[in-house]
């Protein structure tokens, strides 16, 4: 295996995909905004945030196939790569029934106008929940194409997946603004609908591709779940306690403040989220090579790629200096709204990307072997402290939106 290769092919690639799909998303997000205005907007974006929990709720399955496909390809054992994809898929549709289940029972008791902290009456906020909810866990169970690429050494491909689905979200939402009456339910029909469709579409390539792993239902093995959750009830862990330290920020603020500030929040967030993409797109390609190498004891060529990272981390915090200085300047072009952006929230969003920049480098790795435990534990410790102290730096200090991610920081120095 040419592992160079490998990763010259699909990190540079990806940076392409990623490249025009950041230019789709900053093309759409003024569009959006233009559409739904200030407080829809951040009404969208706190909706979109709480379903979207449903992608990490599997029970880590998606993260322990990606590690245990790329075994059984390694030794090239195609029966015991059918049996963990079939496993795997037969899981998840389980798991998504009841998860739609317990959602419909949520979203049907809440109040969530007072929630929000908004105008937008309960009831069209509740037909939005439903919607999106039902459309996100049918992507839920399609999103298992995405650690099926990863094992195989395709990463760019999901990168390309991503692309397509913000083009589609791109064109449906300038449809939106040009001929429709503003409705946050299009908007969820818009979002719900490209992600099924890219899921659909990229899972039959995929299984066309490799009839030989093709899912069976005769090849689920319930033992096979004990296989991936060994690796994935830390995953899964994990997964739950990043949903309180990454995907709370909105509701809190939404709550606490209210949608308008959520938009701004969001904004910022998602400039700074260009450095993370580019982090992520130089990283993914590793996690099927690490296991590879490190099922071949191949520990060299381990230790000279971590250095490297690292040396490429000094390279983010040269580009995360300059974005914190340009950004005012760069949303105003961008956005072309007033929207009051606090140097604090600047400041504390330039310092979090730094954070998880460099965390990712070694929690890549550790995922990529199964060594989960230990960031269990600091996840754990980071998930309890992430809302008192959001919570706290708001009321107290009255930092606004820019004291959630302070509280977020915190919260991820402590892993």
């Amino acid at each position: 295996m040419n592992r160079s290769k490998i990763i010259f092919k699909n990190v540079s690639l990806g940076v392409l995909y990623k490249a025009i799909n950041l230019i789709v998303v900053f093309t759409t997000i003024p569009l959006l905004l233009s559409y739904l205005e200030k407080e829809q907007y951040g009404v969208w974006v706190t909706i979109f945030s709480i379903v979207n929990i449903v992608f990490f709720v599997d029970a880590g399955i998606g993260n322990g196939l990606k590690t245990k496909l790329s075994e059984a390809i390694s030794i090239k054992d195609n029966g015991l790569a059918r049996t963990y994809i079939s496993t795997a898929y037969i899981f998840i549709s389980i798991l998504a029934i009841l998860l739609l289940i317990i959602g419909y029972t949520c979203i049907t008791n809440i109040d969530f106008q007072n929630l929000f902290n908004t105008s937008i009456s309960n009831q069209e906020l509740k037909t939005v929940l439903l919607t999106i909810l039902v459309m996100v866990v049918s992507s839920f169970v399609l999103s298992l194409f995405k650690p099926l690429y990863y094992a195989t050494q395709q990463a760019s491909k999901v990168e390309l997946a991503m692309l397509i689905y913000q083009g589609l979200v791109l064109v449906g939402v300038y449809i939106l603004l040009n001929y429709v009456t503003r409705n946050l339910l299009f908007v969820a029909i818009i979002y719900g609908s490209s992600n099924i469709l890219v899921g659909l579409v990229f899972t039959l390539i995929f299984f066309k591709k490799h009839k030989e792993i093709q899912p069976r239902i005769n090849h689920f093995q319930k033992e096979r779940v004990k296989d991936l959750m060994g690796l994935s009830l830390a995953f899964f862990c994990i997964q739950l306690c990043m949903i309180v330290i990454f995907t709370t920020d909105n509701l809190i603020i939404s709550n606490l403040i209210g949608p308008e500030d959520v938009t701004t929040y969001d904004i910022v967030y998602k400039l700074f989220q260009v450095v993370i993409t580019i982090s992520v797109i130089a990283q993914d390609p590793f996690w099927a090579l690490y296991t590879d190498a490190y099922h071949k004891n191949e520990y060299q060529w381990i230790k000279q790629t971590l250095k490297r990272l690292n040396l490429l981390f000094v390279f983010f915090i040269g580009l995360i200096s300059g974005l914190y200085f340009l950004s005012e300047t760069i949303i105003s072009f961008w956005i072309r709204k007033e929207l009051n952006i606090s140097k604090n929230l600047i400041l504390f969003m330039s310092l979090f990307v730094i954070v998880r920049i460099y965390g990712v480098i070694y929690m890549n790795f550790l995922n990529s072997i199964g060594k989960v435990k230990l960031q269990m534990w600091l996840y754990v410790f980071g998930a309890i402290l992430n809302i008192p102290l959001s919570i706290y730096f708001v009321e107290e200090w009255n930092f606004g939106s820019s004291g959630v991610i302070l509280g977020t920081i915190v919260s991820v120095i402590s892993l």
